[in-house]
């Protein structure tokens, strides 16, 4: 998106703000409300009138425990929940895998979430695992009918699975991540209900970069992201018809880029698995290096575009899902580099490539107990058990049973590679003393991994109750186009592995066992 696009959008976005807060303000329930009773009598000068708090002593609040705790006013229209939550994984792997068993606090959360005068409510979420960041930090303006505005860092609309809350996921995993997601970005959003609440939509414009803490200042460059949803459920209106609970949702986004980010590109695809890669990028490395003076490859991207389709259909206490996504590249250029400080000595193109990666995924869940999956434009939610465990001897929870198969295909092209040797002294300027990558070579390519890659889950689900969760899962990845030392899964690429000589290694099969504890309040 250029300058004149971003600036024209965030114009429009201004006006309906105004519409917003206007419709807001002029809500028809209250316009159609019966006429208040004039007062019997005025009340004295200095006095409020009666049952009613001085505004300089604010509106009392009644503090209440209900799935959390809350601070509100008594009619419920000024609200703040606090919240927090943590989850434990155990992870164990099999077959060729490298990466080491672990106990990991995969994420422990504090959530603020408040809503005021019933059409303006904020987010605040802090993660606190790894290294600790702003996650959600928005306001949403208006009442969730056909115009609602969001300002802030929040989700970018893209794929249900995406979009489900981390407490709220079917599986442990999800069958893909960035860049085939986006990820959390700061913007704005317009979304809304239409057609009787049968269709939802979801546009947005953003940085692009990923959250604040990964470019701290703003963007790295002009351009922005634009993003489009639309979840619809066509016969939502029809109630007791078979067709009642299906869901079908397109989406776009599309970003004119200039270099590899950490979130989308360098950090690579995160595996199902999670520890493991299906693939990393290998755009960015260095031949040689002084402190001063640095021979690298390095790469720009002109474009990255993604695409979505899916269906969803839920009855009763069983659930199918379908996603198709596919993030693709225009326009990967790899550069041969030779700085000196902050000045390009020499550039030469080596590899210019693009291509796409396609992720599709299928799965079923079914509650054994009785309990229906709640599902919406902002992602899946789980129910609460029709008998929850209280631990007094009564109540069994939720149970429920899961099965996945999904498949991650990556353009061949993209898995190219060439072989880069080091600026030699007689290639460089006669003013720099020498090369400092001279006779050494990196082998340079946008990809390293496998471009095949099939994903197969089974699970086993226990909600205790709202607070406490258990997820189990089985779950086998395997390589279709594996060759020794030249395509595979990345085994332990995500991981804290130790041993340099062992971590990054291509596999063809890899398989985990992994057991996580959701605690909320």
């Amino acid at each position: 998106m250029n300058r004149l696009t971003f600036w024209t959008a965030c114009a429009v976005v201004c006006c309906l703000v105004t519409t917003t807060l206007a419709s807001a303000q002029g809500d028809p329930q209250t316009q159609n409300a019966a006429p208040k009773p004039p007062a019997t009598s005025a009340p004295a000068k200095g006095e409020a009138p009666p049952g009613k708090a001085k505004p300089s002593q604010g509106v009392p609040l009644e503090g209440v425990f209900s799935n959390g705790f809350v601070l509100r006013t008594a009619d419920g229209a000024n609200e703040l929940r606090l919240g927090a939550s943590f989850q434990l994984d155990s992870r164990s792997y099999f077959g060729d895998s490298v990466a080491p068993d672990s106990f990991d606090l995969r994420r422990a959360r504090l959530d603020f979430n408040a809503k005021m005068d019933d059409f303006m409510a904020v987010r605040i979420q802090a993660a606190l695992e790894d290294s600790p960041y702003i996650r959600n930090a928005y306001l949403d303006l208006g009442r969730g009918g056909a115009v609602n505005l969001r300002i802030g860092q929040m989700k970018v609309p893209f794929s249900t699975q995406w979009l489900t809350l981390d407490n709220q996921l079917n599986f442990i995993e999800r069958p893909s991540a960035e860049p085939v997601y986006p990820f959390f970005d700061r913007g704005l959003m317009l979304w809304g209900n239409l057609a009787d609440a049968t269709l939802a939509y979801q546009l947005g414009v953003y940085n692009g970069t990923g959250v604040d803490v990964e470019g701290a200042k703003g963007d790295i460059d002009d351009h922005k992201d634009v993003a489009v949803r639309l979840f619809y459920q066509p016969f939502k209106q029809r109630q007791n018809s078979a067709l009642e609970g299906l869901h079908l949702a397109a989406e776009a986004t599309r970003s004119l880029t200039s270099a590899p980010t950490r979130r989308f590109e360098t950090r690579g695809l995160v595996a199902p698995t999670y520890e493991s890669l299906t693939w990393r990028w290998r755009t960015e490395q260095v031949i040689g290096s002084d402190g001063r003076s640095s021979d690298l490859v390095t790469a720009e991207i002109d474009s990255r575009t993604r695409l979505g389709l899916e269906a969803h259909y839920l009855a009763g206490p069983l659930t199918v899902s379908a996603e198709w996504l596919e993030t693709s590249y225009d326009g990967i250029v790899v550069y041969h580099d030779y700085l000196t400080g902050s000045s390009r000595v020499r550039r030469e193109a080596v590899l210019t490539r693009s291509g796409a990666i396609r992720s599709f995924s299928v799965w079923g869940s079914f509650y054994l107990t009785g309990e229906r999956k709640l599902l919406d434009a902002f992602g899946w939610r789980q129910p609460a058990p029709l008998a929850p465990f209280t631990g007094k001897g009564t109540g069994r929870g939720a149970w429920e049973i899961l099965a996945r198969y999904a498949t991650t295909t990556t353009d061949a092209q993209l898995f190219d590679s060439t072989r880069v040797e080091g600026y030699r002294t007689d290639q460089l300027p006669p003013t720099l003393p020498g090369g400092v990558g001279a006779g050494n070579s990196v082998a340079a390519a946008v990809l390293q991994g496998s471009g095949d890659v099939r994903e197969f889950t089974v699970g086993l689900n226990w909600t205790m109750n709202y607070f406490f969760r258990i997820v189990f899962d089985i779950t086998t990845m395997k390589a279709l186009d594996f060759q020794p030392a030249r395509r595979g899964i990345v085994s332990g690429g995500n991981s804290e592995l130790a041993d340099p000589t062992v971590k990054n290694r291509l596999v063809e099969v890899e398989h985990m066992a992994a057991l996580r504890f959701i605690v909320r309040v």
